[in-house]
């Protein structure tokens, strides 16, 4: 991988953009062509009505509900590029930015800082890692040092 490329792909907060789930993903696509077949065939009238038959579609509303979600969660770019994964502006961008810094690792404060906490339930021990990593053994070729972003590819 290019050093370019690979700095492209790093975050602010320190994992690496190309391992996240959302990241040019194909579920996405799949999601908003599953939902347009749907709406075609007027589905959700299908789904209204109650029926013995098909009970399991009174849960319709929720999976519509979790069918946008699949089609919003995409992006094409890594945070740096695209400004962050979340639709409320990264508080961790805006830090470094303001800071001139190219990543928290560039801060003294990171691994006490607060705006971590909306990674903590996914991915606490990537990004403190990651961090870490970067501080101590440089950019270059960080990214094949990297740990997993989720919490749940760490067992």
């Amino acid at each position: 991988m290019q050093e370019e490329e690979e700095k492209e792909l790093t975050a602010y907060c320190g994992l690496y953009c190309a391992d996240c789930i959302h990241f040019q993903n194909k579920h996405s696509k799949l999601a908003g062509q599953l939902k347009e077949a749907l709406e075609d065939i007027d589905f959700q009238s299908y789904a209204s009505v109650k029926s013995p038959f098909g009970s399991e579609f009174q849960q319709y509303d929720a999976f519509l509900t979790v069918l946008e979600a699949l089609i919003s969660h995409s992006c094409s770019e890594g945070c740096r590029t695209g400004g962050g994964c979340s639709v409320e502006p990264c508080q961790i961008i805006q830090c470094c930015r303001e800071k001139g810094y190219e990543g928290c690792w560039e801060c003294g404060e990171f691994e006490s800082c607060k705006k971590f906490e909306c990674l903590k339930p996914r991915c606490e021990a990537s990004v403190m890692h990651n961090l870490k990593e970067i501080r101590e053994n440089g950019f270059e070729g960080w990214s094949k040092r990297r740990r997993s972003i989720y919490n749940w590819q760490q067992a």
